[in-house]
């Protein structure tokens, strides 16, 4: 589906950004996979009347501090009720202190560079702009549904990121993470 001509500014009210986590190591039978809302955000869609979407731009900016629990996963599932609230408070807490440092990277930004159609969805080439490095990131949006909907993966050491380890490394998050959203135009 072709998205309608239009200047867009989504933010929480239009839909989700989420990253999801996933655990590894020797002791990763006890932890969960994470999936964590991204809060405070705001994105930026331009279509223009000539050439669409793909004549278009998109555009993220996330407040680092601004990432809370939503739930544990399971076999990519929602696992609700599995994390306590100390549980929760806990990886947040680590979240900033030890994996974002949102005082010194206050917020990750996105920039397309191409935009290109195919059917119901849009192939996006842009920056990532994460940790105090960018980075080229390429992924599909599908609009299928008249909003704008994708997953995908960064490397967490890319952006000088060190994935979150505990219990002497025998706990640890893995390097790669997904970013997913689900926004409507409106």
């Amino acid at each position: 589906m072709s998205l309608k001509a239009g200047t867009y500014s989504l933010n929480g009210n239009s839909g989700k950004v989420s990253a999801y986590t996933f655990k590894t190591g020797l002791l990763s039978k006890i932890a969960h996979d994470l999936l964590i809302d991204v809060t405070d955000f705001k994105v930026n869609v331009d279509v223009p009347e000539e050439g669409g979407f793909a004549s278009g731009s998109l555009g993220l900016e996330i407040q680092t501090n601004s990432l809370k629990v939503d739930c544990a996963m399971k076999d990519g599932e929602r696992n609700p009720g599995t994390l306590k609230e100390k549980d929760i408070a806990d990886i947040e807490a680590d979240m900033a202190k030890k994996v974002l440092h949102p005082d010194k990277y206050p917020t990750a930004s996105f920039s397309s560079k191409s935009i290109q159609e195919n059917g119901d969805s849009y192939h996006i080439s842009g920056e990532l702009s994460l940790h105090g490095v960018t980075k080229p990131v390429d992924f599909d949006i599908d609009t299928s549904g008249g909003g704008l909907k994708g997953r995908f993966t960064i490397i967490q050491t890319d952006y000088k990121i060190k994935p979150f380890k505990a219990m002497m490394g025998t706990l640890k998050i893995k390097d790669e993470m997904d970013i997913g959203f689900d926004l409507a135009l409106s």
